[in-house]
């Protein structure tokens, strides 16, 4: 790397820009904070915090209607709770039943028209106890995302919130008898299956804990239910992002599966049988283990959704897609030839209030989580469980959310093909050449981590609570950093877009780039100043725009908070903080013992171009912002999601002089 002695120019959000979002909190905030935590805190029992319980126990929400912009869900909401129709505390729930679904938007819109913090904390303190508590956390926790007086607080990472979730039966069976006998314990949880299924092999890829927290986190951010007009908050390009973050964790487990010798993951039909099984291994706090699914199980009607609706609903999208147009409810055609099409189609995959026709399109985003969560129980004979496809937390760790999203892609590719390929007057940036791009070896590993069960464990009287944690196995890489050498004929900000595809399929035949661009995952989109002649920009790998690192433990928060509040330390917050993003330990995929080769792309483009709103170039959108777009912000990006692999490639045209590629190789090192 000799040609570093080139002046190197800083490049955008470097570490030291990166914290130009952390502010000091000051003591209002702080309070905030500490009253988030302890509503969120042992949410299956009463509230331990006696001002929180006098707060809540002296309000009566429904006297209290001027002190919301919208009192019909307040008044909702406390008649059902005063007729005992409410779910009850302990029951299971799930955002996919209507009825249960229904009512958590009823405490949410509480929530979120409340006038002011005051009013927010004594509606909270109140339904805390009275509402059942996986509603409770679940509208609390969009809520709190979504309100400007709320924004930059921190919530606990769902694991510690519910990690019955996250956690097998075993696991928690070895806690409580350590608690019985008042012991710290540190209890190894392995992943579900056996060395005799092959899908054993990319196990912690599905199950890892900051995956499935990342999946939660993004449909938080962005509901499927959300009503746009009536809450004020626009949702931008929701349905194109719905397509793209999905998109990037099937083209991950693809490349997770290369390095374990597997195939590429083969996409679900509704008519054939699932080949493979899946067994969680998983318990509810109440109300039984989550159901497990035999192999080559087939598809059966429910009661509400039928094998051959999912069947016509495919083919009218398809039908869509082939015309370039969608029936509205009027019975219009709507164009969707534009780039902004993709958009259209991802709200009716997955439909929210903004979908062009919800009756003839369907939900197959949704309907296809529930069939295949009562797949085993499809009469409701036995009255199962709802199966981890019915919770975002959960969904994950079947092997067949990636073969339903495979389905799902297939149709958004189906689009995309559709589209005119990229002209080399919209790829190329005149005057700007990529001469060397360089990165450092790149290594990923095993590594142990541990989780708090405290939340797991029902509290007694008798026995105080002990230091219990879960070790499971999780897929970390070496810091890395990597170096683009410029020469431009002018200064200029430009947007630096890395990719990363495999080289070889799973026979060993080099994949061309027009089937490549299935499988290549983003792995960092920047903007950088370059200078007229040559400048290095060197971006590490912990600023990726696609990832975020560990959220601290709630101990550990908790404690800050209160350090603070008392004086003792100083607290500071982003109030663009995200909890939705991949995690920063899965930017790489595992590669393999002797090196794994793959195709490293950087694609420089102009950021005069690219940019939609007026804010710094180095603005610090607090996280991730690739996969989950921003809160309270438009997407800063004019270009589609995934530009230039989106479309056709014509290889031939494609390379143009800002656009590079280069072969690198991941090592996987085995345990650390």
């Amino acid at each position: 790397m000799a040609w570093l002695a080139v002046l190197v120019v800083a490049v955008a959000l470097s570490s030291a820009q990166a914290g130009l979002g952390d502010v000091p909190a000051d003591q209002p905030f702080l309070v905030k904070q500490r009253e988030v935590l302890r509503l969120l805190n042992k949410v299956h029992e009463p509230n331990r915090y006696k001002e929180q319980q006098e707060l809540g126990n002296a309000y009566e929400p429904i006297n209290s209607l001027p002190r919301y912009k919208n009192p019909a869900p307040v008044k909702q909401l406390v008649r059902l709770y005063r007729a005992g129709s409410l779910l009850p505390r302990g029951a299971i729930f799930t955002l996919f039943d209507d009825t249960h679904r229904e009512q958590m938007i009823l405490l949410f819109e509480s929530l979120l028209f409340a006038n002011d913090w005051e009013t927010f904390l004594r509606t909270a303190a109140w339904a805390r106890d009275r509402v059942n508590e996986g509603q409770f956390v679940y509208a609390l926790s969009v809520a709190v995302l979504h309100r400007e007086d709320t924004r930059g607080v921190v919530l606990p990472p769902p694991y510690e919130i519910y990690p019955h979730l996250f956690v097998n039966s075993e696991v928690i069976h070895a806690a409580y008898k350590a608690k019985m006998r008042q012991e710290p314990a540190v209890v190894h949880m392995n992943f579900t299956g056996t060395i005799r299924n092959p899908e054993q092999r990319v196990a912690y890829l599905g199950e890892d804990l900051g995956m499935n927290s990342h999946h939660a986190q993004w449909h938080m951010d962005s509901p499927f239910w959300w009503k746009e007009e009536e809450y004020g908050i626009p949702k931008e390009r929701k349905g194109e992002l719905f397509y793209y973050m999905h998109h990037q964790l099937i083209a991950r487990f693809d490349l997770e599966r290369l390095s374990n010798d597997l195939p590429f993951v083969e996409p679900l039909y509704w008519n054939e049988r699932i080949k493979d099984g899946f067994y969680p291994q998983t318990t509810y706090r109440v109300g039984g283990e989550f159901p497990a699914r035999p192999d080559n199980f087939a598809f059966h009607d429910l009661q509400n959704i039928k094998v051959q609706q999912m069947i016509d609903y495919t083919r009218r999208v398809r039908e869509a897609i082939s015309q370039q147009a969608v029936i509205t409810e009027t019975g219009d055609l709507y164009n969707i030839s534009s780039p902004e099409g993709i958009n259209v189609l991802g709200e009716l995959v997955e439909p929210s209030t903004r979908s062009k026709h919800r009756e003839y399109y369907g939900a197959l985003h949704n309907y296809g989580h529930i069939m295949l969560g009562q797949i085993t129980d499809p009469k409701r004979k036995f009255n199962m469980p709802p199966g981890v496809m019915e919770h975002f937390e959960t969904a994950t760790r079947d092997p067949a959310f990636f073969r339903l999203h495979k389905y799902i892609d297939n149709l958004f590719y189906e689009h995309k093909d559709l589209l005119p390929r990229y002209t080399v007057e919209e790829l190329d940036l005149p005057g700007t050449t990529i001469e060397e791009v360089q990165v450092d070896p790149l290594e990923t590993f095993f590594e142990y981590f541990d989780v708090d069960l405290l939340n797991a464990l029902d509290d007694t009287e008798e026995l105080p609570d002990v230091s219990i944690h879960a070790r499971v196995r999780r897929l970390n890489h070496k810091p890395f950093v990597f170096s683009v050498k410029v020469n431009s004929d002018a200064e200029r900000l430009v947007t630096v877009r890395v990719f990363l595809g495999p080289k070889y399929d799973w026979f060993g035949q080099e994949i061309p780039i027009n089937d490549k661009r299935h499988y290549i995952v983003e792995i960092d989109k920047f903007v950088a100043k370059v200078n007229a002649g040559k400048t290095v920009i060197t971006r590490k790998s912990s600023e990726s725009s696609v990832t975020i690192p560990d959220r601290e433990t709630t101990k550990v928060l908790t404690q800050k908070v209160e350090d603070a509040i008392a004086g003792k330390a100083q607290l500071t917050v982003n109030k663009d903080v995200r909890h939705c993003g991949y995690p920063d330990r899965l930017l790489l995929p595992k590669g393999r013992r002797d090196g794994m080769p793959f195709t490293l792309f950087v694609v420089l483009t102009d950021y005069e171009k690219d940019k939609v709103n007026d804010l710094p170039y180095d603005y610090d959108y607090g996280g991730s912002v690739s996969y989950c777009g921003t809160l309270g912000h438009r997407y800063p990006d004019a270009k589609p999601m995934g530009f230039p692999f989106d479309r056709r490639i014509d290889q031939d045209q494609f390379f143009t002089k800002n656009i590079y590629q280069r072969d690198v190789t991941i090592t996987f090192k085995g345990s650390v």
